[in-house]
């Protein structure tokens, strides 16, 4: 059997994880759990997730378990939910650790029986003394991790040129038209550029590449998003049912994300069922050009990256005009007026928080505009994380 886990590190992925499990976050073209999953077609992928995200994981995964391992002297492949495989691992073998070339585990083969917890401790794993073998694959740590690679991975995610939608002749192609993926439906009309001399663009099943927008390589934009007077710059990968306008630099947007006007977001990862207000800015660099430091919890970490923008959960309203600084973290359905470089979940105004009862309401009806219902799972795991404070 395999599985995918989280272990205690998911923590170094907030806010972006309080309402989806740490393999749904987006690198490339594709979740983390997509490209596990491409090693292991035939294979069913079982899931040990936190608590908290059992029941809705159960409702949305149909391919496998959820957090159901038999305590048993049966040998398991165990991959972490962190990571990004260059190889295959095979199911079948000896009990043994894998470990990347910088000695970050991957996973482990080992007897059902040695699971104790979920999310499972790195700690656990090496007091088992097991033999390790190394592998090639990626251990992310943090958010901004996924940015860093993120340009790479979209290049590694280009499955090839296809045409199966619609390209005016008076659109602007530079370079290689084989680094260009155009889906059924999808359609790039008069006066818009892609630019493929720096990276392949991928653009998905029905969406639109509208009149005056640029698009630079390596970028993805994914199905049913509409592109519209926008430049999107190498590096970005814009998810399913955005609408974006306004320049986007080196970032993902999960999905779902409303960016319809002027503002400038770069270096960032945006959550689903976003809304950024006209003039929504963001700062990726210091005055001073040092690293950037972002708070995680009550501690602050170094990125060690001269370019850090912020990380926005799901459900945040940000206001017009607003400026957000350098390596910001803004909790879950935050209401953002004037952004401090850390905001908490629910944050209405200072010293208020939303009404849960409001802030469902809302979610409600953002999600019904674009015919989606937000389901009992759903809601039940925004109310936990709201008692969770």
């Amino acid at each position: 059997m395999i599985f995918i886990y989280e272990d205690e590190l998911y923590k170094n992925f907030l806010p972006l994880v309080y309402l989806r499990p740490v393999f749904n976050l987006y690198c490339g073209r594709l979740s983390l759990y997509q490209k596990i999953k491409r090693f292991y077609h035939n294979e069913k992928l079982n899931l040990l997730v936190r608590t908290l995200l059992e029941s809705y994981v159960q409702e949305n995964y149909t391919n496998g378990t959820v957090n159901n391992i038999h305590k048993d002297d049966s040998i398991s492949l165990f991959l972490s939910a962190r990571t990004i495989l260059k190889q295959k691992i095979d199911v079948v073998g000896k009990e043994e650790i894998f470990i990347n070339k910088d000695n970050e585990i991957i996973g482990f083969r080992v007897q059902n029986s040695r699971i104790k917890q979920i999310p499972i401790n790195m700690r656990t794993i090496l007091n088992w003394k097991l033999p390790k073998e190394q592998v090639s694959a990626i251990s992310l740590k943090y958010l901004w991790d996924i940015i860093k690679i993120n340009s790479q991975e979209l290049i590694n995610d280009f499955s090839g040129p296809r045409n199966l939608g619609k390209i005016s002749n008076r659109a602007f192609i530079l370079g290689d038209i084989k680094k260009l993926y155009l889906g059924r439906d999808a359609e790039i009309e008069a006066g818009a550029v892609i630019d493929l001399r720096q990276g392949p663009v991928y653009i998905d099943d029905n969406a639109k590449i509208l009149a005056l927008s640029k698009i630079v390589g390596p970028s993805y934009i994914g199905n049913n998003s509409i592109i519209d007077q926008a430049k999107i710059t190498g590096g970005t990968a814009i998810g399913a049912n955005c609408r974006v306008s306004g320049e986007v630099e080196s970032s993902i947007f999960q999905g779902f994300v409303n960016k319809y006007h002027f503002g400038f977001i770069g270096h960032s990862y945006i959550g689903e069922w976003v809304n950024l207000g006209a003039g929504t800015t963001n700062s990726d660099l210091k005055n001073n050009y040092s690293t950037v430091k972002v708070k995680l919890g009550n501690k602050e970490t170094d990125t060690g990256l001269i370019k850090v923008g912020c990380f926005i959960g799901d459900h945040v309203k940000t206001a017009i005009g607003s400026m957000i600084p350098t390596g910001a973290i803004i909790g879950v359905f935050a209401n953002v007026l004037n952004t401090a470089k850390s905001v908490p979940n629910f944050y209405w105004s200072k010293g208020k928080r939303w009404q849960l009862e409001k802030a469902i309401t809302a979610a409600k009806l953002m999600m019904s505009r674009r015919n989606i219902t937000l389901d009992k799972s759903y809601e039940t795991l925004i109310r936990k994380i709201y008692q969770s404070k």
